[in-house]
């Protein structure tokens, strides 16, 4: 920790701790709350990491509690039932949750990459050879809505491939591994991990134009915690900062405690390009809405209104 503090020092001193609005101070950091955040293992949560493990949080005098998930089904459950204040979700969850009277709301997307992964031994080179074979997803969630975007790009009916529901990451490569699936899409540190043993990557999200990954809060957390969401998306973009101005290499150890992966493996992850908080672009949340209702997944008068809270970050 000691090797961060005169880094840490330099970042906090050159930036005034306003709210996101610029416009009111935060909260006596006495005064904060601790916040509960549900994350998956995946590179979209990594500011937030960076943020705690380097001491921006204890600066800031805000306690973030990282719950972790291996299952996107068990961090939305938790989620629907207030167990946790808030969570990184993909925006077909978000939208999903909302539209069935969860409450919630997002704040500000993320910047993870999803990859879909070719098995090594499934004679796929190119999303055309895709046809008549088994895509492991995770059911209405965003690998589900990428592999029919990619399954549309290839010019390929979903009729033509079979789409098993395996909402667990650990296992669905265990299965991409041993030939028990053909495909699926990933998020580092998953897709480096199935890469590095001889896996293809065929296409991201990014590539796909596709928004991975939103923050979202409950009601009653944005109700109650307002001053600890600021004080969150500050570390963030404090994080973010540090990020950028410091090579891998000096923060690695954080993504080894969090990933519990190797070095060797870590830095073979390519970054996002992490950029300062900002909202969902109205493009995807129109996509996803469209896709959520061809599925009967959502109502057909439902919009999105009251998806977003602008209080905290805002676009340029």
């Amino acid at each position: 920790m000691k090797k961060y503090i005169f880094v840490l020092f330099t970042i906090l001193a050159t930036l005034t701790i306003n709210s996101c609005k610029g416009k009111e101070k935060l909260a006596d950091k006495n005064e904060l709350q601790e916040i509960t955040l549900g994350v998956m293992p995946s590179m979209d949560y990594i500011p937030f990491a960076v943020a705690q493990k380097i001491g921006i949080y204890d600066s800031l005098g805000l306690k973030v509690n990282f719950v972790r998930y291996l299952s996107s089904d068990d961090r939305d459950d938790n989620l629907r039932s207030g167990k946790i204040d808030g969570a990184i979700t993909d925006l077909t969850r978000a939208i999903t949750l909302q539209a069935n009277g969860s409450g919630l709301k997002i704040i500000m997307k993320n910047d993870g990459i999803l990859y879909l992964i070719a098995g090594k031994e499934s004679g796929i080179k190119k999303i055309s050879d895709l046809r008549n074979t088994n895509i492991g997803v995770s059911e209405n969630t965003v690998t589900d809505f990428s592999a029919d975007m990619v399954l549309q790009l290839a010019n390929i009916l979903t009729v033509n491939v079979n789409k098993p529901n395996i909402s667990k990451m650990p296992v669905r490569l265990e299965m991409l591994q041993n030939g028990q699936i053909d495909a699926s899409f990933f998020p580092d540190p998953y897709a480096t991990v199935a890469i590095s043993n001889g896996h293809k990557s065929l296409i991201s999200t990014k590539d796909l134009g596709i928004s991975a990954t939103e923050t979202v809060f409950t009601k009653n957390a944005i109700k109650e915690k307002e001053e600890e969401i600021k004080a969150l998306v500050i570390g963030y973009n404090l994080a973010v900062k540090y990020i950028k101005e410091h090579p891998q290499k000096n923060w690695s150890e954080i993504l080894k405690e969090d990933t519990d992966l190797p070095v060797s493996i870590i830095r073979q992850i390519p970054l996002p390009d992490y950029q300062q908080a900002e909202l969902p672009k109205a493009k995807d949340i129109k996509a996803s809405i469209s896709w959520l209702k061809i599925k009967q997944l959502i109502p057909e008068s439902y919009n999105e209104k009251n998806l977003i809270d602008s209080t905290f970050v805002s676009n340029p």
